[in-house]
């Protein structure tokens, strides 16, 4: 298997290290970059491993290079002259810091993927404990052999981190245009890749309108189709329009509405308002239309209405209405409910979806106690983590443009940022936890979040969403091509070149039209 590792140290300390490389007929690489030099190494010391090594004298060009290049393990070596060990790795955890909180949660980079070799001082027992405090994976005091540092690594590469093959798939929620968006991620990964299917994820977590396109995945239909089932053009799938999903709750709203209107309250006033606010309903629409398209489109593909008749894992995170306890159906003693049932109760957003009743239990929409069920892939052993999570508010830096539209975008947007922000923090959590664990992460650019920044639950279907996403997702595949190519490569995943990806984004500009892979 093959590993990028990243080596910073001094001017001196890189020339020693080009010349035991040179001894052990590491080859030469060519790269853009005139702050790095990298080499191929293959070793009797490293067995089966194979290293892409990447040396680096300047600390200010860690970042650069994270950007554009992968990196299984950051070495830092203070041997040679170079900046004491502490002070240096304190820089290069504020430099990833400010890194990832300027580019987003997909350039989170984890100490507990960085390493050090420090000098044999008398302190060096104390330095390396204070090194760990700051989740540095582990310390080598001044090895005096390359053979050993080779070993060192294999066992770090090896015996401390989980290898499995398991890919998963986490789906968070937002509306119909979030799942519009996500449609259209999806859609480019399957156009950009090729060797193993897209299609063929060991496991999908979806929550809210994430757990539909989860479950459509996991029965195996294509984006394709659901994209010209939004045009009323598939061969296989029913037309997916706004009068299928939103399905008046007329009923309900009577009834309750008959319940408190027949109450008396006499002419106390506190007691009006309180008939009111019980008058008010739990959700306008029943969402039946939504749980009969699911169950007709997976009987197409083969699928019947069952958790455990799928080819992958699908496991969907819905809220419990009184509790607000988090339950993921397609696991324990959840795994009989039906698919669909799952899928009513996780999208069951108040006040637009009625809440759903599943074994006594009412449910409501999952995202309100999660955002993404990750921890449940990295439990199921899945290490590439391919994440599509359309909450990401719409950022601006004129003052004031929020509070000019008014009250509800207001509110919306406060939802986004709370989702937002913890979805971030679970996510960083996780990244340092487990370094074995690799995570894409595909949000709205700002022409998506322009366009998925007012009501999430519009009534119309708005194809052109799908479009941006779709030219998004192809746009940052093509300008992080090395870490997306080196990452999803090791799972049997080949992303095509950069020049093929912008001719699929420009030649798939029509992306909703019959021309539909």
């Amino acid at each position: 298997m093959l590993h990028h590792i990243l080596f910073v140290a001094s001017p001196e300390q890189i020339r020693l290290t080009k010349l035991a490389l040179s001894r052990m007929n590491a080859t030469p690489i060519s790269t853009p970059s005139a702050t790095s030099e990298a080499f191929h190494l293959e070793s009797q010391h490293l067995d089966q491993i194979s290293l892409n090594v990447h040396l680096i004298a300047n600390l200010d060009a860690i970042t650069p290079h994270l950007r554009r290049n992968p990196v299984d393990l950051l070495i830092y070596d203070e041997r040679g002259g170079g900046i004491e060990a502490r002070e240096a790795l304190h820089k290069i955890q504020s430099d990833m810091i400010a890194f990832g909180e300027l580019w987003g949660p997909d350039f989170i980079f984890p100490m507990s993927r960085v390493v050090a070799i420090i000098s044999d001082e008398q302190n060096d027992a104390q330095r390396a404990f204070e090194l760990g405090r700051v989740q540095v994976r582990d310390v080598f005091v001044n090895p005096q052999k390359t053979a050993n540092v080779l070993r060192w690594l294999k066992r770090i590469l090896t015996q401390t981190m989980v290898r499995s093959k398991r890919v998963g798939m986490a789906l968070s929620g937002g509306g119909l245009e979030g799942f519009l968006y996500q449609v259209g991620v999806l859609h480019a990964l399957e156009r950009a890749t090729y060797g193993r299917p897209v299609r063929s994820v060991d496991a999908y977590t979806g929550i809210s309108s994430g757990s539909l396109c989860a479950a459509l995945l996991a029965g195996n239909v294509p984006t394709g189709e659901v994209i010209r089932a939004m045009h009323g053009q598939s061969d296989t799938l029913p037309p997916l329009h706004g009068s299928l999903l939103f399905d008046v709750a007329a009923s309900d709203i009577v009834k309750r509405l008959m319940r408190t209107a027949l109450s008396p309250v006499g002419l106390d006033p506190l007691k009006w308002v309180r008939r009111l606010m019980r008058a008010i309903p739990t959700g306008f629409f029943r969402g039946d239309g939504l749980k009969d398209y699911l169950r007709e489109s997976m009987k197409t593909y083969g699928n019947d209405d069952s958790f455990e008749q799928l080819r992958a894992e699908l496991y969907i995170g819905a809220t419990d209405q009184d509790t607000f306890e988090h339950v993921t159906f397609g696991k324990g003693a959840w795994k009989n409910v039906k698919i669909s049932d799952a899928l009513r109760g996780s999208c069951a957003l108040p006040p637009f979806f009625t809440p759903h009743q599943i074994n006594g239990r009412w449910f409501i929409d999952g995202q309100v106690t999660k955002t993404c069920n990750l921890e449940l892939l990295v439990e199921r052993q899945c290490r590439l983590i391919v994440i599509v999570d359309p909450m990401k508010p719409l950022a601006t830096i004129v003052p004031g443009s929020v509070d000019k539209r008014g009250g509800f975008f207001a509110v919306l947007q406060t939802i986004k940022a709370l989702v937002h922000t913890r979805f971030h923090q679970t996510l960083t959590h996780l990244t340092e936890r487990y370094p074995d664990v690799d995570f894409l992460v595909f949000q709205p650019d700002e022409e998506c979040a322009h366009l998925m920044a007012g009501m999430p639950m519009r009534y119309r279907i708005r194809t052109e969403i799908v479009t941006a996403a779709y030219r998004q997702t192809l746009r940052q595949l093509r300008e992080r091509h090395g870490v997306y190519a080196a990452k999803l490569s090791r799972f049997g995943f080949n992303l095509k070149t950069p020049n093929e990806l912008l001719d699929l984004e420009h030649r798939e500009g029509d992306v909703m039209g019959t021309g539909v892979e």
